[in-house]
């Protein structure tokens, strides 16, 4: 047997349907799997509470908040009720459905799941979104087969699980195709959300994106809304929420959208210890490119970008210690600061062969970094001597 023949005998069909139902604020989900001796066997968590009516033919053993799943050879399926609305502290909501459109994630759709298969064995994917009558359409951040049907594929796993925003609805999309990426920005209709502004921004500001990271997503999407959704932005793996009320460019001269999408592009988060957080690298190059890339997009004067710099110097001037357990406002801020100190050394030290992007870049395949991680990637460029880490800020 030709080894391209045995790899597709290790591939098994994982199909995912979701049924919007506004009257409950959720979906009935069912996932169907054709080789249960592929997938043999799967485990998720349902701590939060949001799943009910579980249902399944083969083994399913539900202790506690675990539930386990031992597959049947043939024609597999789970269902359950997946609660999509959920409101945060604040009062506000991180995830919505209304009687005419729902904003949601797919990972509260589909739970975390533990797979056991058989050697080698890897899914191909779909999710079919059923929407109510009168319902206009749906948005992920994944490719669209056709209709309401979108193929999943996560490089980096074998099971692929549909993670990211979504949105679904009456609403109104504006897309285009930049630098190889398919753009969509979605909002409930009658939403005060700025769709047009938004895709300009992104058709002048996306070529240094993608010059900056390289590895850019084939799709993104930004969902927009209104109260009483959270007044703020969150980034997802593929997608991004961001509050219509949020501006494009804030007065003090960074963009939330830019710093949600280097979030979401980067992907990159600050590893924790018992005693340290390195939050302030995720939060810190987030708040960075917010600006820098605008700067390269010519969206600002050199001037203007000096005086971002100084007036996040002057909020974070009280910060004595940058590795706390949450990068907040002030940190961010001294953070953005070091990083630029950080970005000039390099450049210097290099004769401008390097700078902070082949820092970023090296991240971006860690993605869980650590001061280590960072001190390791610039000493790989200009060696083991970094003025801008050797700062009081990171003892």
């Amino acid at each position: 047997m030709a080894a391209d023949e045995i790899h597709h005998t290790l591939a098994y069909e994982l199909k995912y349907r979701a049924s919007l139902v506004p009257s409950k604020q959720g979906a009935m989900v069912t996932i169907s799997v054709d080789k249960g001796e592929l997938l043999k066997h799967l485990r998720f968590s349902n701590s939060r509470g949001i799943y009910s009516n579980i249902r399944a033919n083969g083994k399913l053993t539900i202790t506690g908040k675990q539930v386990d799943w031992v597959l049947p050879k043939e024609g597999a399926q789970l269902s359950y009720f997946a609660l999509l609305t959920n409101k945060r502290d604040t009062g506000k909501f991180d995830a919505l459905v209304t009687d005419s459109w729902a904003i949601f994630r797919g990972d509260d759709l589909i739970p975390a799941i533990h797979t056991f298969e058989a050697a080698g064995a890897y899914s191909v994917a779909s999710l079919e979104i059923v929407l109510p009558e009168k319902w206009g359409g749906v948005e992920t951040g994944w490719p669209r087969k056709k209709d309401n049907l979108f193929a999943i594929d996560n490089p980096d796993r074998r099971f692929d699980r549909p993670t990211g925003w979504m949105i679904a609805g009456e609403i109104g999309t504006r897309r285009a195709s930049i630098s190889k990426t398919s753009i969509a920005i979605s909002a409930p209709k009658g939403e005060k959300f700025q769709r047009m502004d938004s895709l300009t921004f992104f058709n002048f500001v996306w070529p240094e994106v993608h010059s900056a990271f390289k590895n850019t997503p084939k799709k993104l999407l930004v969902v927009g809304a209104g109260d009483p959704m959270w007044r703020g932005g969150l980034s997802a793996s593929n997608s991004l929420f961001l509050h219509s009320d949020r501006p494009l460019v804030s007065e003090n001269g960074t963009s939330p959208l830019l710093h949600e999408l280097t979030h979401m592009v980067t992907r990159i988060s600050g590893a924790s210890t018992a005693n340290t957080n390195d939050d302030w690298i995720a939060e810190g190059l987030a708040e960075f490119y917010s600006f820098e890339l605008l700067y390269r997009a010519d969206g600002m004067t050199k001037s203007r970008r000096s005086k971002i710099i100084k007036n996040l110097a002057k909020w974070g001037a009280e910060v004595k210690h940058l590795r706390k357990s949450k990068s907040t406002g002030p940190v961010t801020a001294r953070a953005v600061v070091l990083l630029d100190e950080l970005d000039k050394e390099i450049r210097k030290r290099s004769n401008n062969k390097y700078s902070i992007d082949d820092v970023t870049r090296d991240l971006m395949k860690t993605r869980k970094v650590s001061l280590d991680d960072l001190h390791n990637s610039v000493e790989k460029l200009i060696g083991p001597k970094i003025d801008a880490l050797n700062s009081s800020l990171l003892k």
